[in-house]
């Protein structure tokens, strides 16, 4: 009885090691973009009129542009939640459990599909992917923000919209057969 005892306090105890090296990790990184924006554009009082949603499902994450696992740990981007993506003339509004995420048009590039992102991967494309920029004391970012809906039938909808943000400077991941995520 005494070796299961030590047993069981030896895998405890690698559990919990294991669990809080997974949140030094995730403090490192979001202590290291901490520069990536100051902060996120608030959502304006008139966001002008509903052009497409609002659309429930989840949002994934974000990841730094062009690298599907580059994941921004900074909230309210950096975790998953339910939601409501809904597109205005003057932007996208994604509303989250706690936050509310305001992506204006001057700020957007293009909406897209995507297979993988921020860590997640579905088949086929099941990830509408928001490409836009903000500044902050590192510069210009670009972010990729994805968001799984549930009815995935409207993404043809959702893909003509474009910003009115110069094209980035990032890689291009929009063309299906040369995606970093389905290539890795």
């Amino acid at each position: 009885m005494n070796q299961d005892v030590f047993t069981v306090a030896l895998v405890i105890l690698v559990f919990a090691g294991i669990l809080g090296l997974m949140a030094l990790g995730w403090r490192k990184r979001s202590r290291s973009q901490a520069g990536l924006y100051d902060e996120l554009p608030t959502a304006p009082g008139d966001p002008g009129e509903v052009v497409l949603g609002p659309l429930s499902g989840v949002y994934i994450g974000s990841t730094l542009a062009g690298d599907w696992n580059a994941r921004i740990a900074r909230a309210p981007l950096g975790f998953r939640s339910a939601g409501t993506l809904t597109a205005h003339t003057g932007g996208l509004r994604l509303d989250l459990a706690d936050a509310t995420v305001w992506i204006p048009r001057a700020d957007l590039v293009h909406v897209r599909r995507a297979s993988a992102l921020a860590n997640k991967t579905v088949p086929g494309g099941g990830i509408l992917v928001a490409r836009w920029q903000v500044d902050g004391r590192d510069g210009h970012t670009v972010i990729d923000s994805g968001f799984r809906a549930d009815d995935k039938d409207s993404y043809p909808r959702w893909e003509a919209l474009r910003g009115d943000a110069a094209p980035s400077d990032q890689p291009d991941t929009t063309a299906p057969d040369s995606t970093s995520e389905e290539k890795q």
